[in-house]
């Protein structure tokens, strides 16, 4: 299973950054391409732990812990999966900002590893292990991008 934290892993994630640009347009979904990037941000920042959105509640957070197995197996995401409130980006956002900002979390997470897995929580699926947040990272990158055609 891939892992954003595996250096292999973590550098196909930059290289299929770098082949975006900002007219990419989306194969299914609502947003641009900067909004995806500063989502796809969110995400990373939900795992180190500097951001701390709000918890579903019941029975969104029944549903969600059922399934947690399947969001983190080897199937790809579902396209027009909801997201959760706080991650949902709806203001202009520039291109190269959110690219870097994104691409330099994900470099991050290679260079420090599972122990940058600062959050125990995930909104949705409850209870993370460090390894649970790298697959699901590698996974949430991965269907952005190819929304993106990347």
């Amino acid at each position: 299973m891939k892992n954003i934290f595996n250096g292999k892993d973590n550098s196909e994630i930059i290289e299929r950054l770098e082949k975006l640009s900002p007219d990419a347009k989306a194969l299914w979904g609502k947003m641009n391409v900067a909004q995806m990037l500063a989502h796809c941000h969110i995400a990373t920042q939900m795992t180190t732990g500097e951001i701390n959105p709000r918890r579903a509640t019941f029975p969104v957070n029944i549903i969600g812990r059922l399934l947690k197995p399947r969001m983190l197996g080897p199937a790809p995401l579902p396209k027009n999966t909801p997201t959760i409130p706080d991650a949902v980006i709806k203001e202009t956002r520039n291109f190269q900002t959110e690219k870097l900002n994104f691409a330099s979390a994900v470099k991050r997470m290679a260079a420090e590893g599972e122990k940058c897995a600062k959050a125990r929580f995930h909104p949705f699926m409850g209870k993370m292990t460090p390894n649970e947040w790298g697959r699901i990272n590698y996974k949430h990158a991965d269907h952005h991008l190819k929304q993106f055609g990347a």
